[in-house]
C-alpha cells in the first residue's frame, strides 16, 4: 500500500494539492510561482489603458443614448413599411388544433 496522501497537480492553475486518501479532506494546497512581479510603470500604463478604455465605453454609450431617438422613429418607420407589405392577417390562435 503507498502512503496515506495523494499529491495531486492541478491541470488548470497548477496548483499542488495534497488530499487524505481514506477522507478525502484537502490537507495542503500550494499555489505555484505567479511568475516575475509586473513594475510600477507596467502597473501605471495597464492602468492609463483601462481608463482609456472605460472612457472609449462611455462616449460611445454617449453617442448611442444622443441618437436614440432617431433610431427608435426608423425602427418604428421600418416595421411600419413590414407590417403594410404584409397582406395576410394574423394568425388564429384556434385553428393551430
Amino acid at each position: 500500500m503507498g502512503s496515506a496522501e495523494l499529491t495531486i497537480i492541478c491541470p488548470c492553475c497548477e496548483a499542488k494539492i495534497t488530499v487524505d486518501r481514506i477522507t478525502g479532506a484537502v490537507l495542503a494546497h500550494d499555489k505555484p510561482d505567479s511568475g516575475p512581479a509586473t513594475t510600477f510603470d507596467q502597473a501605471v500604463s495597464e492602468e492609463k489603458q483601462r481608463r482609456q478604455d472605460a472612457q472609449d465605453r462611455f462616449s460611445q454609450a454617449v453617442r448611442e443614448h444622443e441618437n436614440r431617438e432617431e433610431i427608435w422613429d426608423k425602427k418604428f418607420k421600418e416595421a411600419v413599411k413590414r407590417a403594410e407589405k404584409d397582406d395576410k392577417p394574423p394568425p388564429h390562435p384556434f385553428e393551430f388544433d
